[in-house]
C-alpha cells in the first residue's frame, strides 16, 4: 500500500492537509465528545456512513493528529473494525494501528521541507512541528 501517493492525490485534490477539511470534503461525519483519558478516538461505519470520534478533552492540536490518524482508518481500511477485531478476536491489529499512523505522519508533514531542520535534533523538530515525536520519526522514516 502506498500511503504517501494516497495522501499526495487526496491533498492535490481537495488542496488541504487538514484533516477536518478533508473530513468535510469526503462527507466523513465527525463528532468531538469527551472520551475515557486512554482512548484518543476511534471510528466506525453506521449505514454506510463513516463517523470519526474525537476526545474533546485533549487540546486542540492532539485532536487534529487524532483525526489525521482516524482519517487513516477510513481510507485505509474502510471495513474493518479494529476496536471489534481488538475485543473480540486474536487478530494483531497492529498493522492497521502503524498504516494509520503513517497515513496521519504523512498528512501532517505533506508540506514539510526536512533539508530546513537539518543539524537539529528530532525533539526540535516535533516541537517546532507541534507534532509528536513518534509521529514526525515516521515522516522522516517515510521520507528516505
Amino acid at each position: 500500500m502506498d500511503i504517501k501517493r494516497i495522501v499526495r492525490r487526496l491533498v492535490k485534490k481537495y488542496n488541504t492537509s487538514d484533516p477536518f477539511e478533508l473530513m468535510d470534503a469526503l462527507d466523513i461525519i465527525y463528532v468531538k465528545y469527551p472520551l475515557p483519558e486512554n482512548v484518543r478516538g476511534f471510528c466506525f461505519s453506521k449505514l454506510r456512513r463513516k463517523i470519526v470520534v474525537i476526545n474533546s478533552i485533549y487540546e486542540k492540536r492532539r485532536q487534529i493528529v487524532t483525526a489525521a490518524h482516524e482519517l487513516g482508518h477510513c481510507l485505509l481500511h474502510p471495513k474493518m473494525n479494529t476496536i471489534f477485531l481488538d475485543l473480540n478476536t486474536l487478530l494483531v491489529t497492529s498493522k492497521y494501528e502503524n498504516e494509520a499512523a503513517k497515513f496521519a505522519a504523512e498528512l501532517l508533514t505533506y508540506n514539510v521541507d526536512f533539508s530546513e531542520y537539518e543539524g537539529y535534533v528530532m525533539e526540535q523538530i516535533a516541537c517546532a512541528l507541534d507534532i509528536p515525536e513518534n509521529i514526525l520519526r515516521l515522516a522522516i522514516k517515510e521520507s528516505k
